[in-house]
């Protein structure tokens, strides 16, 4: 024994109670020992090696069993399932293996993971290549002559995965999860209910295009589970909720609808991932992007033809676009964000389910941006770029900083890719605005805001970012939506006025948002009401004062309305604005089979009015509920079922398009964070959908069980 070894031995012994410590030289020696003697005596060892023999046993077992299969019938496909019962001990990229489809069989195989796509390093995949070599099983040689030689290709789940995907709620850790479990018992049912068979029959002929290839800009299919009928209430957490005026929901874009011609839709939108994404013809990409929010490029949006009203976007802010797409066509184009992050499009499912439906193999995003994307009037894609943050000043209060870094040159700043959650636009002054999250940098706890900054690059690209000096945040929240436009009779009829954030929707909260152009706190913590304390009214008199505030009191329920939205749209006809909120059921937020977070939703419009209030030196001005619609959801456009909706729709767009008479609502809103559509619906209808409340009643008001 050298001295090094010495040394080592005795410090580790002095140092563990229970013996030496296993260095790479000790176990080296403790091996060699073992396999030039007869001592047999090891069990951990001997229980060791029998695992892998069996796997390999299972292996060679499952490749004789295919290739018996082919000889009989070369178009019988087999399905074989490898189990183990304890996988603790093997590598995670073999234990938990499971056979889900095969093609013809070979006499010789390995087991080897499919290249990742491309700009997706360290992208987690589940999907692996079980493929004769060609070699007699001697080497992976890929550039083997396997001519004549019949290759197996099998799909497999890699059952564990690493603690990180563990915490996902994905259900994909070392031992099996309650919602895996639930998810292979409704895998394992024979009768699909009636919402499978509807999406289906709609994706039969829908998913594929006349050539027979998969149509990736088709609306996607998911499993039973992702779909509910809006007018049952199977589910407890359903019949036990209360909805607005008792009544259940109902589809507000039926498909046999009679009045179809103030409808259309819903429009997918499709953008082209191949950026930041390899997808092989045969999957969908790992998500088509989530929460749109899209807006008219139009200087007069509401046809007012009025030359004293300010518009709502100058022609500076999108003059580039101008130059690109031409004065007049933008006139009838559309802006709108897109996010590409950490969807839901395969959650609950299956490797076998996800071959089934052509979604991506990935486990997590290859990469997280927002794009800035360009429709023309048939709601094609004609133009994108990723909005980038230029970092002008130091970007971020909390563990993830970003500091100010001007170019190599000298020349400007560096521009960055970072993560925008739901982000949605708002005009202010002129200027297109994006609102959003980003927790890393400045917490959970603020919506973050910054003007929109587009310059022309060649003869017809474009670059879209957001400058570090000009955000400013909105504590505390989130779907806080800003009022900047007034209707035309009321106060200046345009753009430019003060810049509010509707903080609560029940009850209408509203402050004065100052708009700096450096990064300073916007505290509205101030006008955010206590709700646990505020006594719900049974009338008006009885809970306001002669101010019009509410009293406060014991502690009653409210309701779980939340703002979705992120601009409120004027309606200059009966100088209201109008907005879109939403319910999710249950209200927490917690994993389930149906989703990651809130499912079931459910949305309403609403729009709040200005109203005098107090005498004197004390008169003041404040919104106040005006109107509320019955609550509503889309259907569900993989579904041939008019009252199936998806149990995850979020409407973070709202625009409109023409007059509030007889102009278009343009709502873009995401499906099951995974893909974004585009409706519009008559202004007419829309305007019959809002139902006035009484004076000084909120939404909790009512609520009711539905009968």
């Amino acid at each position: 024994m050298n001295n090094r070894f010495a040394k080592q031995k005795s410090r580790s012994i002095n140092n563990n109670p229970y013996g030496p410590k296993r260095t790479p030289n000790n176990l080296t020696r403790r091996r060699l020992f073992n396999a030039n003697s007869n001592n047999t005596t090891n069990p951990s060892s001997c229980r060791s090696k029998l695992k892998y023999v069996a796997i390999v046993k299972i292996l060679l077992v499952s490749v004789y069993l295919l290739f018996q299969s082919s000889s009989a019938s070369t178009s019988t496909s087999t399905s074989i399932v490898a189990e183990v019962e304890d996988l603790s001990h093997l590598p995670a990229a073999v234990a938990g293996v499971v056979i889900d489809q095969t093609e013809e069989a070979s006499s010789s195989s390995s087991l080897v993971k499919q290249d990742p796509p491309k700009s997706s390093e360290g992208i987690k995949s589940d999907i692996f290549s079980y493929e004769d070599t060609g070699t007699g099983g001697k080497s992976n040689n890929v550039d083997a002559d396997t001519s004549g030689s019949e290759i197996v290709k099998v799909k497999a789940k890699v059952v564990v995965e690493d603690d990180e995907s563990a915490e996902d709620g994905e259900g994909e850790g070392d031992n099996k999860s309650a919602e895996a479990e639930a998810e292979e018992k409704h895998d394992s049912e024979e009768e699909p209910d009636k919402v499978e068979k509807a999406a289906d029959s709609a994706l039969s002929a829908s998913a594929t295009s006349s050539e027979g290839k998969l149509d990736k800009c088709s609306f996607r299919k998911y499993k039973p589970n992702r779909y509910y009928p809006v007018n049952e209430t199977s589910e407890s957490f359903l019949s036990d909720s209360e909805y607005i005026r008792g009544k259940l929901p109902f589809i507000i874009n039926p498909r046999n609808d009679s009045d179809s011609d103030n409808k259309t839709g819903p429009t997918k939108i499709c953008i082209d991932t191949s950026e930041w994404e390899t997808v092989d013809d045969d999957h969908r990409p790992f998500s088509d992007g989530q929460n749109p929010s899209f807006v008219s490029l139009a200087h007069d949006a509401y046809n007012l033809h009025d030359d004293h009203h300010t518009p709502r976007i100058e022609k500076s802010t999108i003059q580039p676009l101008e130059e690109i797409y031409g004065s007049d066509e933008i006139d009838n184009m559309f802006l709108g964000l897109l996010l590409f992050g950490d969807s839901q499009c395969r959650w609950n499912m299956s490797a076998k389910v996800m071959e089934e439906y052509h979604f991506s193999p990935l486990l997590e995003a290859p990469q997280k941006r927002s794009m800035v994307l360009i429709l023309n009037g048939s709601m094609e894609p004609v133009g994108q770029a990723v909005l980038q943050l230029e970092l002008d000043k130091t970007w971020g209060e909390k563990r993830k900083r970003h500091n100010k870094k001007k170019k190599e040159n000298g020349e400007g700043y560096e521009r960055i890719i970072v993560e925008l959650d739901d982000a949605r636009l708002f005009f202010h002054n002129g200027k297109l605005h994006v609102l959003y999250r980003n927790g890393p940098s400045f917490g959970y706890d603020k919506q973050l805001q910054n003007p929109i900054h587009i310059t022309k690059v060649g003869e017809d690209k474009f670059e879209a970012y957001i400058k570090s000096s000009e955000t400013f945040s909105v504590c505390c929240g989130r779907n806080i939506a800003f009022i900047s436009e007034t209707p035309a009779n009321k106060g200046s009829g345009g753009s430019g006025s003060d810049l509010l954030a509707l903080t609560w929707i029940d009850p209408v909260t509203t402050n004065v948002v100052d708009h700096p152009m450096a990064a300073v706190d916007v505290d509205v913590t101030d006008t955010k009401r206590r709700l646990q304390e505020i006594i719900w009214p049974t009338s008006t008199s009885a809970s306001t004062n002669e101010n019009g505030r509410r009293r406060l009191g014991q502690k009653l329920k409210k309701s779980s309305i939340h703002g979705t939205n992120g601009y409120m749209s004027p309606l200059h006809s009966t100088s209201e604005l109008l907005g879109i909120a939403h319910f999710h059921r249950p209200e927490h937020r917690d994993s389930s089979e149906f989703a990651k977070h809130g499912h079931h939703y459910t949305h309403a419009f609403f729009t709040l009015q200005i109203k005098t209030v107090g005498e004197g030196d004390d008169e003041k001005e404040k919104y106040i509920l005006k109107r509320l619609s019955n609550e509503f959801a889309f259907m569900a456009p993989s579904s041939s079922d008019d009252n199936t909706a998806d149990v995850i729709q979020f409407a973070s767009g709202v625009d409109l398009v023409g007059s509030d008479k007889d102009g278009k609502l343009m709502i873009s809103y995401g499906i099951n964070d995974c893909e974004g559509a585009i409706i519009f619906l008559g202004m007419e209808q829309v305007q019959n959908f809002l139902i006035p409340v009484e004076d000084g009643d909120e939404v909790v008001n009512l609520m009711g069980r539905a009968i």
